[in-house]
């Protein structure tokens, strides 16, 4: 059997048959320097049985460097299979003895500034021209160059976020901001704490971190953009929650609770990404 051979997916390593990932909680922080995320990623993991000893996630080109049972916080043993150009590696755990059906494991690690997932925009290719600008797009495999996953997308999970950037940057990702505040450790940077309660794949995970502004659009959304485009943005999806409403009358309540809108910058080569709360736009929808 090759590694790819998953009788779930074809396109995955990973093994969600056997040791599934059900919950995801993430701690970033954002290095526009190095172009990378340093993070940890902390897997709420269910075994189908008892006698299930490893849990198999996909990863593409991300530098693991450690990873360890939260309750104990002992190491656990770990190996990356050959990488594919494709589908990446196979990252295979061995869980601790005796575990229990339910447990969390940590795993600590830095993205390549060559991840499929992640843009790293300069300031020449932003609308302000002064600050560089990060967006995902992680449809339909590149999640696995973000976070060790089960990149396929018949696993769903919620997930939660804190991410630190410096105090020039705004966080938005595909989930219901909670709070945000000046990092402790570090004044000159913010913490940003995100939820997504509702389950989705790991295709529909999404950051974007820029110079950004926002503007209430109706009751239940906002647009987000550079201040270039904001009023133009503004004037634009003006209607948001008239169309919501329609939808709604429609296919039923609005699940997500958030429903905002980004436009990216120029550079964005999409015309959009229908991410969970957040939908990424191009700015060639502004005509105003």
């Amino acid at each position: 059997m090759s590694d790819l051979d998953s009788p779930t997916d074809p396109h995955s390593f990973s093994r969600p048959d056997q040791c599934r990932l059900i919950f995801l909680d993430l701690v970033w922080d954002i290095d526009f320097s190095k172009k990378v995320i340093n993070g940890t990623a902390y897997i709420d993991l269910e075994k189908n049985s008892a006698s299930i000893t490893t849990a198999i996630f996909d990863i593409n080109k991300l530098s693991i460097r450690r990873v360890f049972c939260k309750e104990s916080g002992n190491n656990l043993e770990y190996e990356v299979g050959n990488p594919d150009e494709i589908f990446g590696s196979k990252l295979e755990v061995k869980l601790p003895n005796g575990s229990k059906l339910k447990l969390t494991i940590g795993i600590e690690y830095e993205t390549s500034p060559e991840s499929s997932a992640l843009f790293w925009l300069s300031p020449l290719q932003t609308a302000g021209k002064q600050h560089p600008y990060l967006y995902s797009q992680c449809e339909p495999i590149h999640a696995r160059s973000l976070v060790p996953c089960q990149d396929s997308p018949g696993v769903k999970f919620p997930y939660t976020a804190k991410v630190t950037v410096f105090k020039e940057f705004v966080v938005l990702m595909s989930a219901l901001q909670q709070s945000s505040n000046v990092c402790r450790s570090n004044s000159s940077k913010m913490e940003f704490f995100f939820k997504q309660p509702v389950p989705i794949p790991s295709y529909l995970i999404a950051v974007v971190v820029g110079d950004l502004a926002s503007r209430n659009i109706g009751p239940r959304s906002k647009v987000w953009s550079e201040r270039e485009f904001l009023d133009k943005a503004a004037f634009e999806f003006s209607e948001t929650e008239e169309m919501l409403k329609v939808a709604e009358s429609l296919m039923g309540p609005y699940v997500w609770g958030q429903y905002d809108l980004v436009v990216l910058p120029p550079s964005f080569p999409y015309g959009g990404m229908e991410n969970p709360c957040l939908t990424f736009v191009t700015p060639t929808l502004l005509v105003k």
